[in-house]
């Protein structure tokens, strides 16, 4: 009808979009792969009848990709905002997938990180997701995360870092940044969902849902990150021995990946150069 206001939806870049998502496209790709690519689901708890916040290690391209035909609920997932433009997405392909190159191999690698990061980046934003931002910009995820949680879907989060994680080898060093959305979703006034962890286990294609845990009173953001990290250990270790894969594959040379690092990710490159040079050892499991 002419002059009736049009839907408005959510938009991984935009204030909003006119198309809903996930796309239908998305959705046909999902339902093809499900069968053959879906991994054994187990929960050591039951899910609410509210949205949640799954932190689930990423295990490389594993852990994504497991949760999208694993789950059955709805849900967003916080992805780098790099992976969301073709712009940027094949610097990000370079630094956490394709990092073992040498000055033969990079130009074909450079070539095949365009192809992914242009497939990639039109897959991500047909899938809705949350772009992750490490500025001032960060605001804009959390938004985001908020609106998705209001609409009652799921949202997944990513934490790992690119630093080993002392004690724990199931996921890298979580990123404290990753738990704030807690404590912004209290200040809003809005209901905080409960924390469910996850470990992904490429080797054995399953997938682990641990107990939940939840930011109320007398519980900080701290004892939720050291809740998600202790779960995740629990749940690696309740498996058979298995190779456990990290977020990133790391290059022995740490200098042949600084290029692709943006500006926010200097610091993890430094912290990532000292270790090389003086605990090379502690880099064993990356």
């Amino acid at each position: 009808m002419e002059g009736e206001e049009k839907k408005r939806y959510y938009s991984p870049l935009k204030m909003f979009s006119k198309v809903n998502r996930p796309h239908r496209i998305f959705r046909m790709i999902k339902f093809i792969v499900r069968p053959f690519m879906r991994p054994k689901l187990t929960f050591s708890s039951p899910l609410p009848d509210e949205p949640v916040i799954f932190y689930s290690n990423h295990a490389n391209d594993f852990g994504p990709g497991a949760l999208v035909t694993a789950f059955t609920r709805e849900f967003r997932s916080w992805i780098s905002a790099n992976m969301l433009k073709v712009k940027t997405a094949p610097a990000q392909i370079m630094k956490t997938t394709l990092p073992n190159f040498n000055k033969f191999t990079e130009p074909f690698l450079r070539l095949l990180s365009f192809g992914m990061g242009v497939a990639l980046s039109v897959m991500f934003k047909a899938a809705g997701a949350i772009p992750v931002f490490h500025d001032l910009r960060l605001k804009t995820t959390f938004t985001k995360t908020a609106e998705t949680l209001k609409e009652g879907l799921d949202v997944v989060i990513f934490p790992d870092s690119l630093l080993p994680n002392p004690g724990n080898p199931y996921i890298d060093k979580m990123q404290k940044g990753a738990f704030r959305i807690l404590t912004y979703l209290k200040r809003c006034n809005l209901k905080v969902p409960p924390v469910y962890p996850v470990y992904a286990c490429k080797a054995l294609k399953t997938v682990l849902v641990g107990n939940p845990i939840r930011l109320e009173d007398g519980v900080t953001e701290d004892d939720i990150y050291n809740h998600v990290d202790a779960e995740i250990k629990r749940l690696g270790e309740s498996l058979p021995p298995h190779k456990i894969q990290p977020y990133a594959v790391m290059p022995k040379d740490i200098s042949k990946i600084r290029k692709y690092f943006t500006v926010g990710d200097e610091k993890i490159y430094d912290e990532l150069e000292e270790l090389q040079k003086t605990a090379a050892q502690s880099l064993e499991i990356l």
